[in-house]
């Protein structure tokens, strides 16, 4: 589990380490190669079988050839339909070939909670990593980063306040500020492997790409942002009909951030600290009903 799991969080951090677009390639592409690491070590732990290596095999290949600046309306249609299959599918866990770790077992962080699991995901980070790594320039400067913070800053102070106000309103959650001995694991998790993951596939491949369909339609940016905040709703359906229409919500403000700043980092560090006020906050993850 350490090996299989710690390169894949290498992987990750090597997204942001690898140096700007001019960086020699063995540091650009340290990241693919750290994810190919975590990917054997996963067949060999059990983590991950023959199929699941055959759907990451897929993305690869499909997102690298995407990215080719030069590639024809064809096979870019094509190649998008099947990112779009196969990264959706490992999102939600509808791919067979996994088998994540489970870290956490039915923990309840206050006793009005719902019991919570969490997994180690290595199907949904890998497709995070894949659209990220290929789709999308490095902010390799402190001065890129401070950049975004506005925008972050904003992003977050306008979409807490609203998702709070539908939890609370619906009974959803509970005001309960704790700082449990599981939160840094929480962190790590949430920040390098959900909201990378979940930003990469529905705002940086998804909301971008139908903007770029759109063209010059008036308002092909908010169709972009509407589109794909409300595909991600859906992709947490399992979560119950509030849940959806919090996704839905904070999706669009995620899908602003992005189409204001033009940085994924931006959107994923607005989405964590949507789902860093809930947690440490508020119910997690939600009301026993």
């Amino acid at each position: 589990m350490i090996a299989t799991y710690g390169l894949l969080s290498l992987a990750v951090l090597a997204l942001w380490l690898g140096g700007p677009d001019s960086a020699p390639p063995w540091r650009r592409y340290a990241w693919l190669v750290l994810l190919g690491a975590a990917t054997l070590a996963g067949l060999l732990a059990g983590f991950v079988q023959p199929a699941g290596l055959g759907w990451i095999v897929l993305l690869a290949v499909a997102t690298g050839v995407f990215a080719r600046p030069h590639l024809m309306p064809g096979p870019r249609v094509v190649l998008g339909v099947v990112i779009l299959a196969v990264s959706g599918g490992l999102l939600v866990h509808w791919l067979p070939g996994f088998q994540n770790y489970r870290a956490l077992y039915l923990v309840r962080f206050t006793p009005d909670a719902v019991p919570f699991t969490l997994f180690l995901n290595f199907d949904k980070t890998a497709a995070g990593l894949l659209l990220r790594g290929w789709s999308h320039s490095r902010l390799t400067r402190a001065a890129d980063w401070r950049a975004i913070a506005g925008t972050v800053a904003v992003g977050a102070a306008a979409i807490v306040p609203v998702v709070i106000a539908i939890s609370l309103g619906t009974g959803y959650v509970n005001f309960a500020p704790k700082f449990p001995p599981e939160a840094w694991l929480w962190v790590g998790v949430n920040l390098g492997f959900t909201c990378l993951a979940e930003e990469a596939v529905f705002r940086g491949f998804l909301q971008a790409q139908v903007r770029r369909l759109l063209g010059p339609v008036p308002g092909g940016s908010a169709w972009a942002i509407g589109i794909s905040a409300i595909i991600f709703g859906l992709a947490h359906a399992a979560g119950g009909t509030t849940y959806i229409v919090l996704a839905v919500v904070a999706g669009v403000g995620y899908g602003w951030v992005y189409h204001r700043s033009g940085r994924i980092e931006a959107s994923i560090l607005t989405h964590f600290a949507v789902n860093a006020t809930h947690f440490f906050l508020f119910t997690y993850p939600a009301l026993q009903r």
